[in-house]
């Protein structure tokens, strides 16, 4: 800004020197100092407006011109006398700034410095907006013709360097997609996304404020079209700033920012494409009893569509993910979603983008991955789910559960279609309330070959549902009508019996039953079911008719 800005604010006027009232009012203007002291040479930049209530000219009314001659020597764009000291702007000053060329402005007594240093701040502020915002255009145009212009990262360095802003870009699993330095935590990059997944779950209007270990962050939602409905699969921009007591252009800025980093993930969206072709063309034979010749080209074809190269190698290593999310009305894409958590560092590392191949799986709720995998390396379900466990469960709505499901490794195409239908029973594994390491039933839920393996109870949801129902209750109905009948306790004691291994003691000792009354109960069990608890066999059918009922 310029002093002639400043003094068209009203809150300063010049002091005319008795020639040109307008000379140096094109001088630059870059912050404002105040300065009390008879000797401001240490405090004192080139471009400073100085401000002084001259209670040093009253100690020292020789002091004037050595004062403006030190202004002068440091660069000082123009200096503003405040009048509450003598009522009025002593000649002395004027006559001083006069002889060293110094632009003098007037501080009338009812303005404080506070408010002239406010408005050049804002102004200045204004100014920077005023030069990100033509780079922000300029990046847009280069985007738009189809050259780089320097991608999100770049983005938000202009945000640090105009605006002194740290921004970091996130996916809805809390990957860090992009950031200005130091990077963000992991714990804290998923807990931004979480609150931004449970924000826009909720319908608050963005900018959404929040704070994490004091920082305060504003997050906003990156969405190729603004007007489109929030979805579980956006990313967002998170500021590491309070956006409260921002200005308005400050907002449309970053918004402007947040469409540019919404273009460049289209671009990163699009590059994925050809994989999907390649996975979809593989699902089919896999799928098909008669399709192993056809599998194993279409397996070879997604291998060189995700490495680049035809020639001999490396046998490829394969391992299949489904994926379903089951949703009362609709729901977002299922590929996307498991996209997003199978491209977090923790399950596949940095470049994961290149060996991952999503595809639909002809019901809209499904989806299927290929993941081409690394010498030594498997996906677990451990990492897969603690990414999809962490912020996602947040964006998901009442009634709705995502279920996945890993298979095997695998290196023959025929053997990919027995990892691919062992991946989907672990997804329908995955899908139960009961499921290892899952929760509620709107949550997430994921089961992988060592899930499968550790217990047997894990392979119920196997079995359709109607047969599991109707086998527990053939089994307990006659203790639950007896308990109705007499007001009893036979399906809790049973269910305490088995809880601790058939032990007599422990068990009496937790329902405080008398081991006399525990053996009652418990042949009174034996006796309405035709079962004896001394049997392995008759034990775990009482505890899968008591896990699925």
């Amino acid at each position: 800004m310029q002093l002639r800005d400043v003094i068209s604010s009203r809150l300063l006027r010049l002091v005319d020197d008795g020639r040109d009232g307008h000379e140096g009012l094109d001088r630059p203007v870059h912050r404002t100092v105040t300065i009390d002291l008879p000797d401001p040479r240490r405090f004192v930049c080139p471009g400073d407006l100085v401000l002084t209530g001259l209670t040093w000219l009253r100690q020292d009314p020789q002091r004037p011109d050595a004062f403006v001659r030190i202004l002068v020597e440091a660069g000082a764009a123009a200096l503003g006398a405040g009048e509450a000291e003598f009522g009025h702007v002593p000649v002395a000053l004027e006559e001083a700034c006069t002889r060293h060329g110094l632009p003098l402005l007037a501080i009338g007594v009812d303005v404080s410095f506070t408010s002239v240093a406010e408005f050049v701040a804002r102004r200045q502020a204004g100014a920077r907006v005023g030069n990100l915002a033509a780079l922000v255009d300029r990046h847009r145009r280069l985007t738009a013709t189809g050259r780089t212009g320097g991608g999100a990262e770049a983005l938000l360095e202009l945000l640090l360097s105009e605006l002194d802003l740290r921004a970091h870009v996130l996916s809805p699993t809390g990957r860090l997609v992009a950031g200005t330095r130091p990077a963000l935590t992991e714990e804290t990059a998923t807990a931004l996304a979480g609150r931004f997944l449970a924000a826009e779950r909720a319908g608050r209007r963005p900018p959404h404020r929040t704070t994490i270990r004091t920082v305060p962050y504003s997050l906003f939602p990156v969405r190729s079209d603004p007007t489109a409905a929030a979805a579980p699969t956006d990313w967002l921009v998170a500021v590491e700033a309070d956006s409260g007591d921002w200005p308005g252009e400050h907002i449309d800025l970053v918004e402007r920012l947040a469409a540019l980093v919404a273009v460049e993930r289209a671009d990163r969206h699009a590059d994925r494409d050809p994989g999907r072709r390649a996975a979809g063309r593989l699902l089919g034979p896999l799928e098909s009893a008669s399709g192993g010749a056809a599998a194993t080209e279409a397996a070879a074809r997604l291998t060189a569509t995700l490495t680049g190269t035809n020639g001999p190698g490396e046998e490829p290593r394969w391992q299949p993910v489904a994926a379903r999310l089951d949703a009362p009305t609709g729901g977002a894409p299922v590929r996307d979603l498991l996209e997003e958590v199978l491209l977090h560092p923790r399950c596949l590392g940095p470049d994961a983008a290149h060996r991952i191949a999503v595809t639909g799986a002809g019901d809209p709720g499904e989806a299927v991955a290929f993941v081409l995998l690394a010498r030594g390396e498997e996906l677990t379900s451990g990492a897969v789910r603690q990414v999809a466990g962490g912020a996602l469960p947040l964006a998901l709505r009442d009634g709705e559960r995502l279920s996945i499901g890993l298979g095997d490794p695998v290196r023959d195409p025929a053997d990919l279609r027995h990892a691919l239908a062992e991946a989907r029973h672990a997804r329908r594994v995955a899908a139960a309330p009961d499921a290892a390491g899952t929760g509620p039933v709107s949550s997430v839920g994921v089961c992988g070959p060592a899930d499968m393996a550790s217990h047997v109870m894990s392979l119920l949801p196997l079995i359709p549902a109607e047969a599991r129902r109707a086998f527990s209750r053939r089994l307990l109905s006659p203790l639950y009508e007896y308990d109705r009948r007499h007001h009893s306790d036979l399906v809790p004691t049973l269910r305490a019996f088995l809880d601790h291994d058939g032990s007599w003691a422990r068990c009496g000792e937790a329902l405080h039953l008398h081991v006399n009354s525990l053996r009652y109960r418990i042949s009174r069990i034996e006796s309405l079911t035709g079962r004896n608890l001394t049997r392995l066999e008759d034990k775990m059918d009482f505890a899968a008719a008591l896990r699925m009922h």
